[in-house]
């Protein structure tokens, strides 16, 4: 594509496919070239002018050039930027050795790079843990991907009540504005800092625990009713190993209420970097906990494996809405409120209170005010789905699922399951990948919308 070779693909996400490219002119100098999807893409053309001006940033992906394909004048719009090797943050959270020191210290830094873009205008609307690129040169912190960004004086190009986004980043605030747009007809949420900064907790809540608040395979009725009535467990409940400051600042973060919150990336890098002040010797563990599994050959090299928390089981923090209110709303309103039955059902029905931030409760309060089920064996705790595995329904008679994805039972059994596999119940299981790449950004759309 005009003096990029071409050399892998990346990822394909809503709007576009990213590709690793050589410059023909400097052998052995590689770039991210980003294409779009669809020609005449009014987002990808926004996208260019954003990158190219307001989104530069020493902790953004830098910007080279753009091109079209394959005709250079009517075809698909392409702009090449740095190719940046290095691991997503929840992966990189995941790496045996990484400090919540340092995860802390990313966080600060990706505060303060979202709050200098706020300055100017800029707001991200995806922010996810594949967005934020740990740099294997530096372990420096950038933020990719403003394919569905916003600045002030853009043109506006969302069709539905809410910009495309990963359902289950969205703040209570945009979820709740979804259930009444059917109400009005044509209006469109007015995404705002404190969005990204909500986004920005959930990816430093995976990194901390090893999940997501509100599991990513509930239903999106379900999920939705999550994000607005039930508070997620505080990090240190999850992951006793998470400081007790670093779990407040992110509990703040995703207060249901936006003025609860940080007001703006300064004072949340200020929070970080104050917590961090704080002598305690966990800041420097390992994130989790890993077990030493022994070779399965004689000589062989002793692997280490991490053990993530058991996924969190949070509570209500407000009734669902009352049934005479329900006659007045719409179907797609009452559909959400039959779902809420069914969670009340699968979630324990204790109140917990939101911890606030800077209160030191005793550790009893915080393991007795809450109900969560007897910790499992961390050898039986059924394993979580890669990333780009393929979900349920699984192929009958000949692959297996557990947690929502598809996996091979080997007839290998342990102790010789092959590296790539996970040991459950006397079973090697291989994960199974997607036979496509999807989108990793959706339209919000309607309420019913699926």
């Amino acid at each position: 594509m005009g003096r990029w070779r071409v050399v892998e693909q990346l990822g394909v996400g809503g709007q576009g496919a990213v590709y690793r490219v050589e410059d023909i002119d400097r052998p052995g100098d590689f770039y991210a070239l980003k294409l779009a999807l669809y020609a005449r893409d009014g987002r990808a053309e926004r996208e260019v002018a954003l990158m190219m001006t307001r989104a530069a940033h020493p902790h953004v992906v830098r910007f080279h050039g753009c091109a079209r394909w394959p005709h250079p004048r009517k075809g698909w719009l392409g702009f090449v930027m740095d190719w940046v090797p290095g691991l997503a943050l929840d992966v990189w959270a995941e790496k045996d050795g990484t400090t919540f020191r340092q995860l802390a210290t990313v966080g600060a830094t990706m505060a303060r790079t979202l709050g200098e873009l706020h300055d100017r205008g800029v707001l991200h609307r995806d922010l996810k843990p594949e967005h934020i690129l740990i740099r294997e040169s530096d372990g420096q912190p950038v933020l990719l991907d403003f394919g569905v960004a916003w600045y002030e004086g853009a043109a506006p190009l969302t069709t539905g009540p809410l910009p495309p986004a990963t359902l289950f980043q969205l703040s209570p605030e945009a979820v709740s504005f979804l259930w009444r747009s059917s109400e009005r007809p044509g209006t469109h949420y007015a995404f705002q800092s404190t969005d990204d900064l909500y986004a920005l907790g959930i990816c430093l809540y995976r990194a901390t625990t090893g999940h997501y608040p509100f599991s990513e395979w509930l239903p999106l009725d379900m999920l939705q009713l999550a994000i607005v009535h039930v508070q997620p467990l505080a990090p240190v409940l999850v992951n006793p190993r998470v400081p007790r400051a670093l779990s407040d600042v992110i509990v703040r973060l995703l207060a249901k209420n936006p003025a609860e919150r940080y007001p703006s990336g300064a004072a949340l890098d200020a929070a970080l970097v104050a917590a961090l002040s704080n002598e305690d010797a966990a800041w420097d563990a390992s994130i989790f906990e890993w077990e030493e599994v022994p070779p399965t050959q004689e000589g062989g090299t002793p692997e280490r494996h991490l053990l993530r928390p058991p996924r969190p089981k949070p509570s209500w923090t407000a009734p669902p809405p009352a049934p005479v209110q329900v006659e007045r709303q719409s179907h797609g309103f009452r559909s959400l409120v039959l779902a809420t039955a069914v969670l009340l059902l699968l979630l324990p029905m204790a109140r917990v209170p939101p911890v606030a931030p800077g209160v030191h409760a005793p550790d009893e309060e915080w393991v007795t005010d809450v109900r969560v089920d007897p910790e499992p064996s961390r050898y039986e705790q059924a394993p979580l789905p890669a990333r780009n595995q393929k979900l349920a329904p699984c192929t009958e008679g000949l692959e297996v699922e557990l947690s929502g994805a598809c996996w091979l039972s080997l007839r290998q059994r342990p102790p010789e399951c092959p590296r790539q596999t996970v040991t459950y119940k006397g079973q090697c299981l291989l994960p199974v990948p997607k036979s496509r790449p999807v989108p990793t950004s959706v339209d919000g759309g309607t309420p019913d919308a699926k």
